[in-house]
Order: structure tokens, then sequence, then C-alpha cells
């Protein structure tokens, strides 16, 4: 652990606590790793708009790679490095096989969410009040259409994040995204469906920063919380759980740390700081 070269990390659940801010034992810690030449990558399922700012403005963070992987930003030069979108022919193909469920969805491009307004007052209703207010106001662009955005010939969706109310909706949109092919899709918790590119992941995405920063894969360590981090976690060389992760989460880590709450990520980033690892 003496060589370790890039910090990749999770955002909620992870790095932020339950109030979606970064504590000060965090941003220290942070600051002795950057201090040290190791690398700061966010990696998080939030569309870049939906970053905090919090964490958008560190110095210390040179890369971030949003939308669970589907684009790595250069923060200082203000470019995106790569992307992983779905091609605008599939992203609209998905948007109108969706349409015929009478579901709640929205896809994600442009490094934001796109909501039709009666699903941004939905969710505007549901988070009013909650520490997501935030990071669903400035993640967020109202929409007409869907259908009006991606026309099939131009704009690439990152991801399409949809809200499957009923098992039956969960079943069809699996059902969907194996017919268009060259998709995968992640069940975020009992209700929620994640659809990507195929091959596009946290994992991956971290391979392919590693190979731009010149860093063997070896000398990374990875933190998460989420059954989307499960790739991520295995890609790193090392990889930590937080105590509030997901049972397979904490399955396949190498360390188990304190939670979210409790600065699990700060204690250690100062373990590997004083060689204790």
């Amino acid at each position: 652990m003496n060589n370790i070269q890039l910090i990749g990390t999770d955002l909620d659940g992870t790095l932020l606590n339950d109030d979606k801010k970064l504590s000060p034992a965090t941003l220290s810690a942070l600051d002795e790793a950057h201090k040290k030449g190791i690398h700061i990558v966010p990696i998080t399922g939030r569309p870049l708009k939906g970053v905090p700012k919090c964490v958008f403005g560190l110095e210390q963070v040179e890369y971030i790679i949003p939308s669970n992987g589907a684009s790595i930003f250069d923060v200082k030069n203000d470019r995106e490095l790569f992307s992983f979108a779905i091609d605008s022919e599939k992203s609209r193909r998905l948007i109108d096989e969706l349409r015929q469920l009478d579901c709640m969805f929205e896809p994600f491009a442009d490094g934001a969410g796109y909501s039709e307004k009666n699903v941004f007052d939905y969710y505007i209703k549901v988070f009013t009040g909650t520490p997501l207010e935030d990071y669903f106001v400035s993640s967020r662009i109202v929409c007409s259409s869907y259908e009006e955005l991606f026309d099939g010939s131009n704009r690439c969706a990152d991801e399409i994040f949809v809200n499957c109310a009923t098992p039956e909706i969960r079943r069809k949109t699996i059902e969907i995204t194996e017919k268009i092919g060259g998709l995968q899709y992640c069940n975020l918790g009992d209700r929620f469906i994640e659809i990507t590119r195929l091959g596009t992941d946290k994992g991956a995405a971290l391979k392919k920063i590693c190979e731009h920063l010149k860093v063997d894969i070896k000398n990374t360590v990875a933190f998460g919380d989420g059954e989307n981090d499960l790739q991520f976690l295995q890609a790193a060389g090392t990889s930590v759980a937080m105590e509030n992760a997901f049972p397979i989460i904490k399955e396949n880590a190498d360390i188990i740390t304190k939670s979210n709450n409790d600065d699990g990520v700060a204690k250690i980033i100062l373990q590997i700081m004083k060689n204790e690892l």
C-alpha cells in the first residue's frame, strides 16, 4: 500500500456524508494525499452538473468520472476527455420503447439529466426539504419533449434512468434493454434501473483514466458502497467498502471501513499515508 498513485471514490454514501457534504476530516485527508502526489478521482453515478460544488471546486481534483463511467471530464481544462455514451439511434429507440411502458424516465446527456415537466415536478415534490433537493435542482434541465432533443441523428444519451414503479415495469424495461442490444442495465435498489452502453461502468472508466495517467491499476484504491460500485472495486488494486455498503460490496472488498458519516474514507487514506495498511 506504500505505492498508491490514485484514489478513486464514489460520492453518495461514500465520500459525502448523509448531508451531502465533505467533513473537515475528509477534506484534510484528501489534501494530505494530494500533497503526496496521489490523484484523487471522484467516480459517481451523478451527472457532471450534479457533482456538488464542495467536490467540483476542490483543488485536489483534476478529473471527475460522472454518470457511472459514461464520461471522463478534465476539470482543469474544462473538457470531456472521453465519452462512452449510447449512440444516438439507440438513445432514441430506447426513448420510444420506454414511452410505451407509461413509466417515468430521464435521459442523461451534456452533463445533466433531462426531465419533462411532469417528471421534474414529481421529483421536486419528493426531494424538497431533503439533502437531495439541491442535487436534483442543479443536475436537471426541464424540457418539453425527449423526442425533440433525441431525434436519432445527433444527441447521445450517457444513460437513461428509469423509475420502475412496479415489478412488471422493471421486467419490461430489462426486456427492452436486452432486445435492443449493445446495452446493459444496473438495478439501483428495488425501484430504479440505469441503462448504459454495454461495457460502460465505473471499473472500465477506472482502467481508462489509469491508462491516461500512466498509472498501474494495481496502485489504486477504490471506495464504494452501492451495487453500481462493484466493477469499480473489482478493477482496483485495493477495494474498500463502507460500513453502510450493500452486502455484495462488503463481500467483494479487501477492507471494510467506517461509514460515510464517520469519516470512513478519511480513516483509510490516513492509514495509507502512514503506511499502516
